[in-house]
């Protein structure tokens, strides 16, 4: 009798908790944001007090919040079968640059993912072209995460352990001239958001542009709906708090612009 009670309580559990997720699932659809597949990763789900929280997420890592990296694949599953592993490499990271080159603990550079005879987790070499711009924008210890805004006008937003994110501008006096910041604003304020900026994305005017701060998400959305449905109406965007994410911010586990993660392992793309 006692067996069968357990059972009704652990099966009563069971259903309440899926109905609870459906229901996040419901908002998190009517936020603007369609369901995708599932994300199997134990490192980031809660079963103890040891679990790893999401700091960053691309297109092919995970960067945790002590700084470790983790290789992701969201199609298809490692033979760890889940889709996410540890990379192998001892970068511990810093700071990030365009999702892309990594400042690792060391203060030393590194290409995040490879490419142009390069591999992922390599020493960026001073002889590498761009090497002078990571170390202008990467090597002062308050820097957090480098975006580029504006490439042919050497415009870059900068997030920095000051909770703002600031707007460089990128020249040289001549070709000859070392690269240098030739000016610098904020352009997204903590006190605009009312705390602290803990993460943001820059693409313009479009979905995929956002700032979180340490208690809300606040992301570019479409005022003029009619945009979706004729080709010749141009979307109009206003960065505005997303409800959803105050709503669930404890349910979110990882959001980057383009995807967004819950506990309950469902990941979702945002609807452009």
């Amino acid at each position: 009798m006692k067996k069968k009670f357990s059972l009704f309580i652990l099966l009563f559990i069971i259903l309440l908790c899926s109905g609870c997720n459906g229901n996040v699932t419901r908002d998190i659809r009517h936020a603007g944001f369609t369901v995708s597949n599932k994300f199997i990763c134990d490192t980031f789900y809660k079963k103890d007090t040891s679990y790893k929280k999401i700091k960053y997420i691309t297109s092919n890592n995970i960067i945790d919040t002590d700084g470790y990296i983790y290789e992701l694949s969201l199609e298809q599953v490692y033979s760890n079968k889940m889709n996410c592993k540890k990379a192998n490499t001892s970068i511990i990271v810093k700071a990030i640059f365009d999702n892309k080159i990594v400042k690792g603990k060391d203060n030393k550079y590194y290409y995040l993912t490879s490419g142009n005879n390069v591999s992922s987790y390599s020493l960026v070499p001073v002889t590498d072209n761009s090497y002078e711009l990571y170390d202008l924008l990467l090597k002062d210890d308050d820097i957090v995460k480098v975006i580029t805004a504006d490439n042919s006008k050497g415009i870059y937003y900068i997030l920095k352990t000051d909770g703002n994110v600031y707007s460089y501008n990128v020249n040289r006096e001549n070709y000859s001239s070392p690269l240098q910041i030739v000016n610098k604003v904020i352009v997204y304020d903590r006190y605009d958001y009312k705390a602290r900026i803990i993460d943001f994305n820059y693409a313009g005017e479009s979905s995929s542009t956002y700032v979180k701060t340490e208690n809300d998400v606040y992301r570019m959305k479409i005022t003029n709906e009619e945009c979706k449905r004729y080709a010749d109406v141009i979307c109009n965007y206003k960065m505005t708090k997303d409800e959803i994410f105050e709503k669930y911010y404890d349910r979110i586990i990882a959001f980057n612009g383009n995807i967004l993660i819950t506990d309950y392992k469902q990941v979702f793309n945002i609807e452009n």
